[in-house]
């Protein structure tokens, strides 16, 4: 009976050697399994084989680089995948704004040769008119990518959603198996879940946990839980608060909705963070840099064509119509509260390329904030609000009042903005001026001879004049009827006669050269300087009165005699002028964009627009680079990971091939032992017959 107890336990230890090497070589294309080992113990008294155990060859470290490895791949897939429509985008010449601005400046160039052609004047507009059309086009593509994002981010929620959800089905099972020798989990349902664990972490940055029961517990790399014990697991959702199309990123309870975490843009991992990375990094800083950039040069050549004046001789207006747009309201904000966001005309050189946020903070204040890409406010080196990034409004009829206060720049730097805000204490709002700008500029005008490349002001000097004087250096700063001697049409008080009195030694003036300044109602005061350089003679200093309203100035150069007159008037008929055509040539050359929300002033925060776009543009481009070099990295890792990981739970035809002959040889054997003890069992019956 021992013999054939022994023979019976190898043919069925045999027998299930063979189903686990036929169902490793069966499943060998199944996604997701594990190869499958059984073995055995020696019953006691050498009565045969004991109790035989299968489970799977699983290196837990294999798996958990597995899993890190597959996060980082398809990380810098996702980024790359984005990076590159957005680099084949700007670094496609027919998209070049630079060449767009180029073309631009060498039409105003081509009519200051020749002022009075028409059609010189006519290809300036029509350039123009491409150019911003092709900032329009530009920020549209970009649009479309941050909805080609969102609509990303909603597939890959849900697909998390269901990833999350079969992991904590799959617990269940699992749990409800228990970990007694007479009901063990089959190994199947262990294969799936590690499938869909491997899944989920190609979405975002995981790391799992063994628990006692058997269950599997799935924490993202920044420690909040997914998936807990007892399918109690969280769910990703999307909401936007106060941009709707600001995606941010959830951790919900399942059991109770009421129980909301939100989770940091960054850090995220796997595909999801590379979209929430990307959005952050290149795409909404070009859609910002491409709107500061359209804005500053609108706003730029506005005000010089303003200083100038147009082919009917009168003083040119705005070439390009600024946009404006209404600030988003927190959904705590009061009713009827509100910000409408423009900006400051002649003062878009000090806007940067940031959103803003704007609070309500008491009854007659108001600070406007510049935010960073994360939209949380800049820091000090104490982690305090940098308060060089924060302005502070008062306002004298406080809020609410029974009309929106008006705020601009005429009190200092404001960004460049001029808010028209109503609401009350603890309203915000969130300001992006520059979201899209780039394609809401539009022609002011579309008459050639509304631009204005003449100066508005003509110096002259008086042919009796004894000394060798000249009038140099004519400057004009402001041309609004408000707050300067133009009208639309004209200088109403002109002409300025300027009268050089000689070297006066009286008391109060002693040792200074007196100019006497008179328009056409009479003396309007002296200019006195105390060297020879008669610089800025309207806005010298030591004028008395100051005269510095006037909206223009000029130099007096040579050495003029007491007596001699200077005159400044109107330049009428000067249409064959092109000094504010040359000023509005030398825009291209400005520094005129403002680099970050540090304080202006400075020439190191300020970049000319070619240079703009170019750092735009490199960014762009450095960025794409790092990410083609991180792919092609990652990839190469993650393939040599999931060679380690298949050659230790993957199935190998070959080993299984060897093993199968083994075990239906072993299977043989047994069975001749079986075979034996019936010929020995039979031969003990025929010896006591």
């Amino acid at each position: 009976m021992s013999l054939l107890n022994i023979g019976r336990t190898a043919v069925l230890a045999s027998n299930t050697l063979l189903n686990t090497t036929g169902n490793n070589i069966a499943n060998i294309n199944t996604p997701g399994y594990v190869r499958q080992r059984t073995e055995f113990v020696s019953q006691q008294f050498g009565l045969g084989v004991g109790q035989g155990t299968t489970e799977r060859l699983v290196n837990e470290f294999s798996q958990k680089q597995l899993r890190r490895d597959t996060t980082s791949a398809s990380y810098s897939a996702q980024y790359l995948a984005e990076a590159n429509r957005l680099d084949a985008l700007f670094s496609n010449a027919a998209n070049s704004i630079s060449t767009g601005m180029n073309n631009l400046f060498q039409q105003i160039q081509t009519a200051n040769n020749d002022p009075t052609q028409l059609s010189n004047r006519q290809l300036v507009l029509g350039t123009s008119q491409s150019l911003i059309d092709q900032f329009g086009n530009m920020s549209t593509l970009l649009s479309d990518q941050e909805n080609f994002i969102n609509q990303q981010l909603d597939i890959y929620v849900k697909d998390i959603n269901d990833l999350v959800g079969q992991v904590a089905s799959y617990n269940l099972e699992i749990a409800n198996y228990g970990s007694s020798s007479s009901r063990p989990v089959p190994l199947d349902l262990l294969d799936k879940r590690d499938a869909a664990i491997l899944k989920l972490a190609e979405f975002v940055d995981i790391q799992t946990v063994d628990s006692n029961s058997g269950e599997k517990l799935v924490f993202m790399g920044t420690g909040q839980a997914l998936v807990v014990e007892r399918g109690q697991f969280n769910l990703f959702s999307l909401r936007g608060e106060p941009d709707p199309n600001d995606r941010e990123i959830q951790l919900t309870l399942s059991e109770n909705s009421k129980v909301k975490v939100t989770l940091s843009a960054q850090g995220i991992g796997g595909k999801v963070g590379a979209l929430t990375d990307y959005r952050l990094q290149v795409l909404n800083p070009t859609q910002l840099q491409l709107g500061q950039l359209g804005l500053t040069l609108a706003d730029n050549m506005n005000q010089q064509n303003k200083l100038g004046l147009t082919l009917n001789g009168t003083i040119g207006q705005d070439l390009f119509r600024l946009p404006s747009s209404q600030g988003l309201a927190f959904k705590d904000n009061s009713a009827g509260s509100g910000v409408i966001v423009e900006v400051d005309p002649g003062n878009a050189n000090q806007l940067p390329p940031n959103n803003f946020l704007v609070t309500i903070v008491d009854a007659t204040t108001a600070t406007v904030t510049a935010l960073d890409e994360m939209g949380q406010p800049y820091l000090d080196s104490n982690g305090q609000p940098d308060p060089l990034k924060v302005k502070t409004l008062t306002s004298a009829t406080g809020f609410p009042s029974t009309s929106p206060f008006t705020a601009d720049n005429a009190n200092g730097d404001l960004f460049g903005l001029k808010l028209t805000i109503s609401g009350v204490t603890g309203d915000k709002f969130l300001l992006k001026p520059l979201d899209s700008a780039a394609r809401q500029l539009q022609m002011a005008t579309s008459r050639a001879e509304d631009l204005a490349l003449s100066g508005p002001v003509r110096g002259e000097y008086d042919i009796t004049n004894l000394g060798n004087g000249r009038v140099e250096g004519l400057t004009v700063s402001n041309t609004n009827p408000a707050t300067s001697a133009f009208s639309s049409n004209g200088l109403p008080d002109g002409p300025y006669t300027i009268t050089y009195q000689g070297f006066d030694t009286t008391s109060g003036v002693s040792g200074q050269h007196v100019f006497e300044i008179a328009d056409a109602n009479g003396v309007l005061g002296n200019s006195f300087f105390d060297t020879n350089n008669f610089n800025n003679v309207f806005t010298n200093p030591n004028n008395v009165p100051d005269l510095s309203q006037l909206g223009f100035d000029f130099n007096i150069t040579g050495v003029p005699k007491p007596g001699d007159k200077f005159t400044l008037g109107f330049n009428s008929n000067g249409y064959n002028d092109n000094r504010n055509g040359l000023a509005m040539s030398a825009l291209q050359n400005a520094s005129l964009v403002r680099r970050s929300a540090d304080p202006a002033g400075s020439a190191v925060n300020l970049y000319s627009l070619n240079q703009s776009y170019g750092i735009m543009v490199g960014n762009i481009g450095e960025r794409t680079r790092q990410a083609r070099t991180a792919d092609e990295a990652n990839t190469a890792i993650l393939e040599q990971t999931t060679l380690w990981y298949e050659s230790l739970s993957g199935v190998n035809l070959d080993e299984e091939a060897a093993d199968l002959i083994r075990f239906q040889q072993s299977y043989a054997a047994a069975a001749k032992i079986i075979a034996t003890s019936q010929e020995i069992f039979d031969t003990l019956l025929q010896s006591v017959r």
